[in-house]
């Protein structure tokens, strides 16, 4: 008996990425974890760990369902996104995939407000990541069209979740919380969804599971709590849990002068096409995160 085909996940040792490599491994998939660094732990059973840079190197194996997660974090480095976006399409080329699911952002609607529904075209106002990641969807649908294969571009609103790093405002609030530094803020009255990490990968695993199922060759899938939440009120408990409110400083950062006021997903489609709800409240998921701050102060 033939072993079944392997799912490849790059971008595997990344917040998001080692997540969706552990999920998929206990649903008893044959995964292949690729990502430039280490995979940071134990190896995991069932699962093949490999180090690939896709801007140099080809990956070994480019067959079965390929779940692309890799990506530049830096948003502003529109070399290195366009970059990205090269190493993304490259790679659709050169593998004999059976599917693909590909991990977009909330950041291709630009500057648009509301509800977010997946048909709108983009803001006029794209950030340099915005429009790489616009992109790579539009190359995945070009590619699942020519290939006569199913795709599913899931797009992710505010991602958040142990272990997270970087800038954004919910790290570093929870970063300067534990180290007693000052944080400075904007007003914080912008409107935004807030989604678990933990959600986001049983949305990325659900898409990746349910390809074969799926009616149509291409879907987009907003990745989201359907919730509109005032970033101020997510900070300010925050400070509350973390007895830091003397730290946080709120109108000391000005807003972008681009800054939608409100944005939200629409998430009827990923209800309808992948089963899927997000689970975890923002009150849930910040008690968590904060409760894990205050251990790590002792």
């Amino acid at each position: 008996m033939s072993a079944s085909p392997p799912i490849v996940v790059t971008g595997a040792a990344g917040f998001i990425g080692r997540r969706t490599v552990t999920r998929l491994a206990q649903a008893g998939c044959r995964v292949w974890a690729l990502d430039r660094v280490p995979w940071p732990g134990e190896p995991l059973a069932g699962v093949e760990h490999g180090c690939v840079d896709l801007a140099t190197d080809a990956p070994r194996v480019a067959e079965g369902t390929l779940v692309h997660l890799a990506w530049n974090m830096a948003r502003a480095d529109a070399a290195g996104q366009t970059q990205a976006l090269a190493d993304f399409q490259r790679l659709l080329s050169a593998g004999s995939w059976r599917g693909v699911v590909g991990l977009g952002s909330a950041e291709e609607y630009g500057d648009l407000a509301g509800r977010l529904h997946e048909d709108q075209a983009p803001g006029p106002l794209l950030s340099a990541y915005g429009q790489a990641k616009f992109a790579a969807g539009q190359a995945l649908a070009a590619w699942a069209r020519a290939a006569n294969r199913k795709a599913v571009w899931l797009r992710p609103f505010v991602v958040y979740g142990p272990g997270q790093g970087g800038s954004m405002a919910i790290p570093f609030a929870l970063r300067c919380a534990r180290e007693r530094i000052p944080g400075d803020f904007s007003a914080g009255h912008q409107l935004r969804d807030f989604v678990h990490v933990d959600d986001v990968v049983a949305g990325i695993v659900a898409a990746t599971l349910g390809l074969p199922a799926l009616k149509t060759s291409w879907t987009v899938c907003n990745l989201g709590r359907g919730e509109p939440v005032r970033l101020r009120d997510v900070l300010e408990r925050i400070a509350e849990l973390t007895q830091a409110t003397e730290l946080f400083r709120f109108g000391v950062r000005p807003m972008r002068s681009n800054e939608p006021p409100e944005q939200v997903a629409d998430v009827a489609t990923a209800a309808a096409v992948l089963g899927w709800r997000a689970q975890i409240s923002w009150q849930q998921g910040i008690a968590e995160l904060c409760k894990a701050t205050m251990e790590l102060r002792g």
